[in-house]
């Protein structure tokens, strides 16, 4: 600890840690120990633990590490000096353990004041905080000392080592390792001790130099029975002990001294569970006489206590080997046995050994008790099946801390009953029945379990309770039953018989299936014809009617007809949606409360419909429309009568049908159900869906990398033009085109005036082309059928030249023949850079040419020019500084500078040799690509729009074909089958199925109707 400076004493977060000292004779190391009671409540009412977490547990559980502890020959314990003293706390929370300190009994010596620097004893996180800088430490030294890093991680329990080895050797390299790893983080271990007296003196010699160097060093614990884990151990016969200390009985022993005494037993592995479950029942009777903490016991209590108490100084007595004989090449193998009684059920796990000379031994290992439920009465063969589920835990906890396989799992119980549960399963019995079984075979399987009698049961010692000096000498329970030691176990032959107990009962139960009742008009989708057809049957059923009145009859229904017709089934559906609020208003004259109905008054006419009662009864209306008849929201005569308000009001919106409709009826939630009906009308969706507009896809790579100008080209076609014959008066026009080529790298523009769209002047076009900008090698397109047409013309004409021509020849076309790619069709947003360039051309045209015909020199004349324009346009961003250099333009990849530009003065005068002007021509040509991926490539990146991501369609949508140049009553439909996603897994087209065949569209020339 350290003195705390004057600056620091008035520190508002400083925690002051009240401290006593403890005296515990019995230790040998540190007999006064200092506590801090960090759990002590300030001015407001709040104590440092109150805000410190406790942490999670890490360390294994004590029952766990003694029994793997029992498995090693040769064993050694030892414990870490100081532990928490050994943690150094952060300085910043140093604060939170003051004390303060005199250092003289005179009262009249100032008070000081000390923070402690260490972990301290008392706080809630210290346990936590030192095993894990222990785990820490192990993890960073695993590599130098991998055995005693895995040795600390599972065989220390706080600051106690218990661990050990098959041999002497390792248990020697097991303390060798430990200490160079626990020194390495600033930890001493000390009470070596060990079952082997040659162990022992190994550490004296190797500690004899430390302890000359510090005298009082405490290394080795010599004595023979030590504390492990709260459990004596004998070192020298290596046997577990039971030590017992209860106080002397008072006069009046109350139920609070009773609890205190039984508490005292420590008993973690269940060794001596005969014993304490008659604890534990007799503290079950206490709970059932209601007697209070203070009450005195009555008679037969406390005779049964006070004998009880006098037994338990037999447990002294108590000698149980540690190590159970088992060594690397023994066969081991689990052993549970289970029963119960009417207080207690019980089980006992056995581990049976088989050494290399087939000899078996068989030890307890570790046993549980529970005490019968005394709420509820449960049957004996139930407390027997809650007696197995605890063994099936009880032995799947020992198997995995002793790394035990199932296959060497074995089972027993003397309950015929049990094994009959078990043998059919978890499905066929009650539910409390099932659960238990369910988690017993879920554990272990049927076939695991076998019968045993009780008389050789050594769980029915535990489940019924013995004394003491009984227990002591009961060698079923230490060693289990005779036959276990026997090489080979062979089944007592008991027949597991079925059984009907606990059976779930089977209920053959026949439901009358009701279907519910469906109305004709349930049939149909237009209401006129509903009510057609329903007229005729109502004439065919009315047989009532006079011949006389039946010649009145028309050939066709009358509107009056139509109407009953209507009013017939809306009863109906009234009928049925509001039968509660029609009976009410028949007898009370109004409707429930909590009807939805309440609100509208309602109220029935003279033919019994249910009408809206209003506050407009006095005005001129139609009695249809003062009092509207009111139907219900979700059923199919509503939605007939909504889409015929739709087809009236000539597929107006909902706003119009609800006012048509509401002349006549009072729907609930009508506008949810009109807008509902408008959606799902196709015709309307035609006109009013909006397209859909996918995220902005990736550039295609043809624009990405650099290439010599035209190696990958982009054309489109823009007119038509007209064109003059000759010059002079009266001379004939006709339509041209202009054919555009761009370069997909440098956006360079080359412009072809063509006499038509036929293939063939599309192939005169791109043979001027390649004659002036050289070979194309990727050729980009639209479907238009000129370009589709000239791409199959120039596939024939190279194949049929082939033929001909040498090998040589044939295989330089093939390697430089041109390749046409083509965009999806309808879908210009994917030739975005030549539909920019023809808009850019048409602008000059319109401005330049205006309603002038020119001839075909004229017109290829002025496309020169637009051309040079267009190629002198800048491609990266303006600088407004003079210093900067010129933006870049197509030109300077075509010819070095823009076309536009005037003549620069004449190098060639200058003596300049040939091979240094070829390299600063290349230098030139360099630089303007450096300034393309600087200037230009950079400003691609950014999305100006479409950079939402929208609702992709999916396989099997209904969809509609927008298309440009028809109605959109002529718009196609069809079912999307394929997906065609992009480089970045977005769709942006899909192949549409359509009645007159299969065609593949952009998602944006889409409308999605239904999914």
């Amino acid at each position: 600890m350290r003195k705390v400076n004057e600056n620091e004493l008035e520190n508002p977060k400083a925690v002051y840690l009240p401290h006593h000292a403890v005296v515990r004779e019995d230790k040998e190391t540190t007999k006064v120990r200092i506590v801090f009671d960090a759990s002590s409540k300030g001015t407001n009412n709040v104590s440092l633990n109150d805000d410190l977490l406790v942490g999670p547990k890490l360390q294994q559980d004590l029952r766990h590490i003694l029994m793997r502890w029992r498995r090693h020959k040769v064993c050694i314990v030892a414990d870490i000096v100081k532990m928490y003293r050994m943690v150094r706390v952060a300085d910043e929370d140093t604060d939170f353990q003051r004390i303060v300190w005199r250092f003289s009994s005179d009262e009249s010596q100032p008070i000081q004041h000390y923070k402690l620097l260490r972990l301290t004893f008392g706080t809630a996180c210290a346990p936590y905080l030192a095993v894990k800088c222990l785990q820490r430490l192990a993890e960073l030294e695993e590599s130098k000392y991998p055995l005693a890093a895995k040795l600390t991680r599972q065989d220390f329990y706080m600051d106690d080592l218990i661990t050990g080895a098959e041999t002497e050797d390792e248990v020697m390299n097991i303390y060798n390792e430990m200490n160079e790893l626990l020194r390495s983080g600033g930890f001493e271990l000390q009470k070596w001790n060990s079952n082997s007296e040659t162990v022992l003196q190994k550490i004296r010699k190797t500690e004899k130099t430390g302890q000359e160097q510090e005298k009082g060093s405490d290394s080795i614990k010599l004595n023979k029975s030590i504390k492990v884990l709260g459990v004596s151990w004998n070192r020298d016969a290596d046997s577990f002990e039971y030590m017992l200390k209860l106080p002397e009985p008072t006069d009046s022993i109350s139920k609070r001294q009773v609890l205190s005494d039984v508490a005292r037993l420590y008993d973690p592995l269940g060794w001596i569970a005969p014993v304490i479950v008659l604890a534990k029942i007799l503290i079950q009777k206490l709970w059932q006489s209601g007697l209070e903490w203070v009450d005195r016991l009555t008679e037969d209590l406390l005779s049964e206590w006070l004998a009880y108490r006098r037994g338990l100084v037999d447990l002294t007595q108590l000698k149980l080997p540690r190590w159970y004989n088992a060594t690397q090449n023994s066969k081991i193998e689990l052993h549970v046995f289970s029963d119960a009684s009417k207080s207690a059920f019980a089980a006992a796990v056995y581990v049976r050994v088989i050494d290399e000379c087939n000899q078996v031994h068989v030890h307890l290992l570790t046993a549980k008790t529970k005490v019968a439920p005394i709420e509820k009465e449960i049957s004996i063969p139930r407390l027997e099946l809650c007696g197995s589920t605890l063994a099936a835990k009880l032995i799947s906890e020992v198997s995995q801390v002793m790394e035990i396989p199932k296959e060497d799992l074995y089972g027993w119980t003397d309950s015929t009953i049990v094994l009959a549960w078990l043998k059919g399963g978890s499905s066929r019995w009650t539910t409390f029945v099932s659960n238990r079984v369910s988690t017993i075979l879920n554990i272990m399987e049927y076939e695991q379990w076998g019968h045993v009698s009780s008389e050789t049961n050594p769980a029915d010692c535990a489940s019924r309770g013995m004394q003491p000096h009984e227990l002591l000498q009961n060698s079923l329970w230490w060693n289990g039953p005779q036959w276990l030691s026997e090489p080979n176990i062979e089944s007592d032959g008991t027949k597991v018989e079925d059984t009907h107990e606990e059976e779930r009962v089977k209920a053959l139960t026949v439901l009358s299936k009701i279907d519910e009742e469906k109305f004709i008009w349930t049939r149909f989708s237009s209401l006129s014809r509903m009510l057609r057809v329903l007229s005729y049957c109502r004439r065919i059923l009315n047989l009532k009617i006079p011949e006389t009145e039946r010649a009145k009859l028309t050939k066709f229904v009358t509107v009056e007809e139509t109407n009953e017709t209507l009013l017939c089934c809306v009863k109906e559906v009234q009928r049925r949606e509001y039968e509660s609020e029609i009976k009410q208003l028949k007898t009370r004259g109004c409707v429930p409360k909590k009807s939805n109905l309440r609100t509208l008054c309602p109220f029935l006419d003279e033919k019994g419909t249910l009408r809206v009662q209003g506050r407009i009864a006095q005005s001129d209306a139609c009695y249809d429309t003062k009092h509207p008849i009111i139907m219900p929201a979700k059923d199919h005569l509503t939605k007939l009568i909504i889409v015929d308000a739709h087809h009236q009001t000539m597929h107006g919106g909902p706003q119009i049908m609800l006012n048509f409709l509401r002349a006549k009826f009072r729907i609930i939630h009508a506008k949810e159900q009109v807008k509902k009906v408008y959606r799902e009308c196709v015709i309307c969706l035609r006109y009013t869906t909006k397209k859909t507009t996918p995220f902005m896809g990736l550039l295609p790579e043809a624009r990405l990398k650099p290439s010599k100008p035209f190696r990958s080209t982009g054309v489109d076609y823009c007119g038509p033009i007209n064109i003059r014959f000759s010059l002079g008066r009266g001379a004939k026009s006709y339509k041209g085109y202009i054919c555009l080529f761009v370069c997909m790298v440098t956006r360079a523009v080359h412009l072809e005036a063509v006499t038509d769209l036929t293939a063939k002047g599309f192939i005169a076009a791109f043979r001027r082309f390649t004659a002036r900008r050289g070979h194309c090698q990727d050729l980009y397109s639209d479907n238009g059928t000129n370009f589709v047409g000239a791409d199959r013309e120039m596939r024939d004409m190279f194949n049929s030249a082939k033929s001909s021509l040498t090998e040589e020849i044939a295989s330089l076309l093939t390697l430089e023949r041109t390749t046409w790619h083509f965009i999806p069709p309808h879908s210009p947003n994917f030739g975005g850079l030549w539909e920019s360039g023809v808009r850019s051309t048409k602008t000059h045209l319109r401005k330049v040419v205006g309603n002038s015909t020119l001839t075909y020199e004229e017109m290829s004349t002025v496309l020169a020019q637009v051309e040079a324009c267009l190629n002198s346009r800048p491609i990266s961003v303006l600088s407004d500084d003079p210093s900067d250099p010129l933006p870049l333009t197509p030109g300077h990849f075509l010819v070095g500078e823009p076309l536009l530009n005037l003549a620069d003065d004449d190098y060639t005068k200058f003596n300049v040799q040939g091979l240094d002007r070829w390299r600063l021509t290349q230098k030139i040509v360099n630089d303007f690509w450096n300034r393309w991926y600087k200037e230009y490539l950079v400003n691609l990146n950014q999305r100006y729009k479409w950079n939402t991501k929208s609702v992709e369609p999916e396989i099997g949508d209904i969809v509609i074909l927008k298309e440009d140049n028809l109605p959109p009553a002529k718009w196609l439909l069809g079912k999307i089958i394929l997906k065609h996603t992009g480089p970045d897994n977005i769709t942006r087209v899909v192949s549409v199925k359509c009645k007159s065949g299969v065609f593949k569209r952009p998602v944006s020339k889409i409308c999605v109707i239904t999914k």
